[in-house]
């Protein structure tokens, strides 16, 4: 049924902005919820272990929000599926103040320092409008398993909209910008965030990109 709203909303531009004024507020709050929805949609949420009381759920009822087993969002979290599904895997720990921003999907075991941003979408760009009128795109980020992202760390999905992809157990260094792919088993730091070390199979060591120098990880 959900579907089909969708399905027609989208080819009927007049439905959709009825589903608009009904779901959410007025501006300059529009990204928000009315209190209804909020109440049907993301009130039960916060009884379930796991989920901060002070955390901050903006959900739309037509995007998925999935919580993994023993995953865990600790204070001040705010997680908004506007734009798209955010998907949490098992034993994720997403640290204080962190912002993520759908589209996101996260693999299993991936850790979320502190005051982190994951930002799935982009703003218009017109510069002869107020940019809360402008259309916003999506651009999905994908963290493989075993993700881990240090604190301040901002990443931004990509500008042309295709996925932007964390490999598994990649590392992120505490402020960094990530902009681009990150391959799996690799250390990436800076701004733009750059690949600096990878771990070696062989030698069971982390080594930097240029050599076969050992480095201490």
């Amino acid at each position: 049924m959900k579907e089909r709203i969708l399905k027609a909303a989208r080819n009927n531009s007049k439905l959709k902005q009825v589903l608009h004024y009904l779901l959410f507020r007025r501006k300059p709050y529009q990204s928000n919820v009315r209190w209804y929805v909020w109440l049907i949609t993301t009130f039960p949420r916060y009884f379930r272990r796991g989920i901060s009381r002070s955390a901050r759920l903006d959900l739309v009822p037509f995007n998925r929000f999935v919580l993994g087993k023993r995953s865990k969002l600790e204070k001040n979290v705010t997680i908004n599926n506007g734009m798209g599904d955010v998907i949490i895997g098992d034993d994720v720990q997403i640290g204080i103040g962190t912002v993520i921003i759908g589209k996101v999907t996260m693999k299993n075991y991936c850790g979320v320092s502190q005051y982190v941003r994951i930002i799935g979408m982009h703003h218009g760009l017109d510069p002869v409008a107020p940019h809360h009128d402008l259309p916003c795109s999506t651009s999905p980020v994908h963290l493989g398993e075993d993700v881990f992202l240090g604190t301040g760390t901002v990443v931004m999905g990509k500008k042309d909209g295709t996925p932007l992809v964390l490999g598994d157990y990649c590392r992120i260094g505490a402020n960094s910008v990530v902009t681009t792919d990150i391959p799996p088993y690799s250390i990436a730091v800076g701004n733009p965030a750059r690949v600096v070390k990878t771990w070696n199979f062989d030698l069971k060591k982390w080594v930097s990109i240029v050599g076969v120098k050992e480095l201490v990880a």
